[in-house]
């Protein structure tokens, strides 16, 4: 059961086209899974569309207009289509919005090891003001504590994690923000995939991963390095 779900904000602006990207993708994701932010959207979109139609003509500018529509359009549906993929180990079944991205195949991505639980393969969607990526998580395995220097919005594909705050399973959005500390844990009976993204990039409590991930931001932030499939 999904207990998370992105605020009036996100919803709001996802339904008129302006969330970044990145986090169009997240909302996109969690549309996937909750039939309860899907009727949101489907009323936001008809409010949307009833106050622009009262609209003087002139009012509206041809390309804005254009634009919005093709976002509307573009607008995931009630019952969409899914992969049955086999991604380091675990068997998932991904929203569409994320196989597009991946071609259904996450072992052709390439994913870097965060301690000896974690892997993490970046994702290019074309934002280059905030980092996506999936974050896998072995079962029983934990991402290291850390802090946020920006916000982190994250929605679970596979399994579930918890933290000091709560558990989370398949479909939860998530909302990290500035300051925030936490330590994800994967469920000790199946592996956790995540998509997830950041606006600045995390501080490891530990000053050895804290090192090793400075090393990679640095040739990697804020653009992902490799190909989306």
């Amino acid at each position: 059961m999904i207990r998370y779900h992105p605020d009036a904000r996100f919803l709001t602006d996802y339904a008129a086209g302006s969330l970044p990207t990145s986090q169009a993708l997240c909302v996109a994701t969690h549309l996937h899974y909750c039939a309860s932010c899907r009727v949101k959207i489907r009323d936001l979109t008809e409010l949307g569309a009833e106050l622009f139609s009262r609209q003087p003509a002139a009012a509206v500018e041809g390309a804005e207009f254009d634009r919005l529509m093709q976002r509307i359009d573009s607008q995931p549906a009630a019952a969409e289509g899914s992969a049955t993929i086999r991604p380091i180990n675990v068997v998932s079944i991904l929203p569409r919005a994320v196989h597009k991205l991946t071609n259904g195949n996450l072992n052709e991505l390439r994913w870097r090891r965060i301690g000896r639980n974690v892997r993490l393969s970046r994702l290019n969607v074309g934002d280059r003001q905030r980092e996506t990526s999936l974050l896998f998580i072995k079962a029983g395995g934990s991402v290291p504590e850390h802090k946020h220097k920006g916000d982190e919005i994250t929605v679970i594909l596979r399994g579930s994690f918890s933290d000091r705050e709560d558990k989370y399973a398949v479909g939860d959005f998530i909302v990290r923000t500035r300051r925030e500390t936490h330590r994800p844990v994967a469920s000790q009976d199946q592996d956790c995939l995540c998509l997830t993204t950041l606006d600045e990039p995390i501080e490891m409590s530990n000053w050895l991963l804290r090192l090793g991930l400075s090393v990679i931001n640095r040739f990697s932030w804020p653009q992902a390095q490799h190909q989306a499939y």
